[in-house]
């Protein structure tokens, strides 16, 4: 089963009204987007050919990596946070790559959020030569501490629903000539084993085969064998989830944390819950958001969480929607009699003339500006969502090729899911930064 069920007590909401709805049951997806299983990509040393071969790569399928960082050897700091402003994770894996990490887990995590802003800061460490960290540490930094013994010391390196056993140790499976996982066949069997069981997989992978790579010159991996995976998971879309560690790892906390409470609707044909957790540390503010289903007959609906529009999707018998723990009251209308919403026209944000046409998934930034302490991200992710990131209590409009407003709501958590409709060039305006984005 890849969802938490939760009972509500039936909330009537208009009983005297035609098509009066009962909300019975609620559903917390395992993993985003009722996948049955995930898997995250992570890359250690900071490799030129990270950012000039991965990033790339991931972005021509629509996936996030997580890229571990060694702060003494020099990474390409630019590079990198041009990564993160396209939603990929900047992570932790030490100062200088010693015998251990030598007392390094604070200063590491400073040093590396002193040249790369996101939203969380860095969250995620990786032990360098597979040693054993200092689990305090771990826990008094990071929401997840990742270690290589997947396979690699003939350790387990399953992860079930529930996630691992110890959260300073998360397995992972090294990947290239001194790894298990060499070909594509390698990989897309490990995530197939995943899904199959609900779990979760990670992969360790540092430079590539023939490529720049710097000091990531241990075990080289075939960079065809992992595109030929993500090729894969994107034809698999609907079953594997493909995220950063430490989205996944937060994703994970916040379900098993969280709860549904039913709220009074106010209106006829209208039901109404507020999502919650307590999980409280001085890391991350667990606002990752939350896939959810509730059961319902009705054909057409229209989702909000705190008057922020929430795409939402009507499949076999129930209502779909992505919302944000203890981000206010998520609201359920049934829409089918309701007018249509007409698309209203404004003046989209302009792009330069010379400005490329870009390729499905990418971001174009007009510009990339941090905005409040944070650099705000858009890009249509692999399901063809048109997604935000760090644009929490922001406005975002959506425009289409013809200027007119498909969609106004206002950033929420993390990571946003905020349109998706006929294929074409989109403008996604956050504030007073634009992105020219085209869904395929």
């Amino acid at each position: 089963m890849n969802y938490k069920k939760i009972s509500i007590a039936s909330v009537a909401v208009g009983m005297f009204a035609a098509g009066a709805a009962f909300a019975q049951d609620a559903e917390i997806a395992t993993w985003s987007g009722f996948r049955k299983g995930a898997a995250s990509f992570t890359f250690d040393d900071g490799a030129p050919s990270h950012v000039t071969d991965a990033g790339p790569m991931f972005k021509k399928y629509g996936y996030k990596a997580t890229f571990n960082l060694v702060v003494n050897w020099n990474p390409n700091w630019s590079g990198f946070q041009g990564l993160a402003d396209e939603g990929h994770e900047i992570a932790s894996h030490s100062n200088s790559h010693g015998n251990n990490m030598s007392g390094e887990e604070a200063s590491s995590k400073k040093n590396i959020e002193s040249h790369i802003k996101q939203k969380y800061g860095i969250i995620t460490v990786a032990y360098p030569n597979c040693n054993v960290p200092n689990e305090s540490a771990v826990k008094q930094n990071y929401i997840v501490g990742r270690i290589c013994n997947g396979s690699w010391k003939g350790m387990n390196d399953e992860m079930g629903k529930d996630g691992p056993s110890n959260w300073a140790q998360v397995p992972a499976t090294m990947t290239g000539a001194e790894g298990q996982l060499k070909s594509t066949n390698d990989f897309t069997g490990r995530m197939q084993k995943v899904i199959q069981s609900n779990g979760w997989a990670a992969f360790l992978t540092h430079g590539f085969q023939g490529k720049n790579n710097g000091n990531a010159n241990y075990s080289p991996t075939d960079i065809n064998a992992i595109d030929g995976a993500l090729k894969w998971a994107q034809q698999n879309d609907k079953d594997i989830w493909v995220a950063p560690m430490g989205h996944v790892a937060m994703y994970l906390k916040e379900r098993k944390a969280s709860k549904i409470e039913p709220q009074d609707g106010g209106a006829a044909n209208t039901m109404a819950f507020e999502l919650k957790h307590s999980i409280a540390d001085n890391i991350s503010k667990y606002d990752y958001p939350l896939s959810i289903r509730v059961k319902s007959d009705w054909k057409k609906v229209e989702v909000t969480q705190d008057g922020a529009k929430l795409e939402s999707k009507v499949d076999g018998g129930y209502i779909y929607f992505d919302a944000v723990p203890n981000a206010g009251k998520i609201v359920v209308k049934n829409a089918a009699a309701a007018a249509p919403e007409s698309s209203s026209s404004a003046e989209p944000p302009q792009s330069s003339s010379s400005e490329p046409e870009v390729s499905s998934s990418s971001t174009t930034a007009l510009p990339t500006q941090a905005f409040d302490g944070r650099h705000l991200a858009a890009y249509v992710d692999a399901s063809g969502y048109i997604t935000v990131q760090n644009a929490q209590g922001l406005s975002i409009t959506v425009f289409n090729s013809l200027g007119n407003v498909v969609r106004t709501t206002k950033g929420l958590g993390l990571e946003q899911k905020v349109y998706t409709g006929a294929k074409g060039v989109y403008v996604v305006k956050i504030g007073n930064k634009a992105w020219s984005l085209k869904i395929k």
